[in-house]
């Protein structure tokens, strides 16, 4: 149904964005009431008019671009942005329209030096949505329509990327060793026993493979900020690593099953013990995850959307850090 659309993920922009979108408005504004002078504005002077439809177009200019840097800073830091739909947008830009009103009105009794009745401010709101809830809907919809296309192109490329690389996903050791027509990469091979580990090897007696089969990985500790708070971990069986406000919670694989563990960290504090794997990449400001680990890509107007395997949540890509996890895919 149409009506699903307004519940739809909707990206929270950049502040070039937003700041581009108040001039847009603000000279749409002066200009559409300079040119076509509605409201009984045909009646200025041509110098008043074009001094009263600058002061229009300012405020709304003012209000956007102020009411945008009140969205980046001081909302989006402490909401899911997961959850930022395209009908909160409009709920977002309806509270603008009201604050544009109110601007209006303050200006206008400021130009004509005399106070106003409460009745203006709702003759102001009938012209300001009158003037603007056309283009501001066209322009959301627009906006919702390039990223989803945008992003939905580069899940399909990325998701083709995964196809031709990675070896099968299969839980099964010997299948995975003996069926698959190349040999794994040894990120495929944590969690497993090192008794399967040295027979594997035997398949692969002369080639590099067979050190990497017959000696364990490597052991990294995640420590946390409590004292004895720490997670011995083979670094390659970590699958994602979320950020749940002063904790952290690491979801890994281990025997081929989906294990957890909370630290109480900081997941920046989390990525920097981590920065000699190359392969666990800081995906969102609340998710690093493993991208060898990946085995599918999804992607909507926010960015893109990634199935892990064992992991039944989607781990997601911000807009901003697509470029540099397309690349880490690609050199992988």
């Amino acid at each position: 149904m149409w009506v699903n659309i307004f519940h739809q993920p909707f990206p929270i922009n950049t502040w070039r964005r937003y700041w581009l979108r108040g001039v847009g408005f603000g000279g749409f504004v002066f200009l559409f009431l300079l040119v076509f002078q509605p409201f009984d504005l045909n009646l200025y002077a041509p110098a008043q008019l074009l001094f009263t439809t600058g002061v229009y177009g300012l405020t709304t200019a003012v209000v956007i671009t102020g009411g945008s840097l009140l969205l980046i800073k001081g909302i989006a830091p402490y909401i899911n942005e997961e959850r930022w739909t395209l009908g909160k947008q409009i709920l977002w830009n309806t509270f603008l329209m009201i604050c544009i009103t109110f601007g209006n009105v303050l200006v206008t009794q400021w130009m004509h030096g005399m106070a106003l009745p409460v009745s203006w401010y709702f003759i102001m709101m009938k012209w300001v949505f009158m003037l603007g809830i056309l283009p501001i809907g066209i322009a959301e919809l627009i906006t919702y329509n390039h990223f989803l296309k945008k992003n939905l192109k580069s899940a399909a490329e990325v998701s083709d990327q995964i196809r031709h690389t990675k070896v099968s996903t299969a839980t099964d050791f010997e299948t995975k060793i003996i069926a698959y027509p190349k040999p794994p990469r040894k990120q495929e091979l944590a969690g497993y026993s090192s008794e399967k580990r040295k027979q594997a090897a035997a398949l692969f007696i002369d080639t590099d493979l067979h050190d990497t089969l017959a000696f364990p990985p490597p052991i990294v500790k995640l420590t946390g900020e409590n004292q004895g708070d720490s997670l011995d971990i083979v670094a390659s069986s970590i699958l994602a690593v979320q950020s749940l406000d002063n904790y952290v919670n690491v979801f890994y694989e281990s025997n081929g099953k989906l294990q957890t563990a909370m630290l109480r960290n900081t997941l920046t504090n989390i990525a920097a013990q981590l920065t000699s794997f190359s392969n666990l990449y800081r995906s969102h400001r609340g998710w690093l995850v493993n991208t060898d680990r990946v085995v599918k890509v999804d992607g909507n107007a926010q960015g893109l959307k990634l199935t892990l395997v064992y992991l039944s949540q989607q781990v997601p890509v911000s807009r901003n850090n697509i470029a540099a996890f397309r690349q880490l895919i690609g050199d992988n």
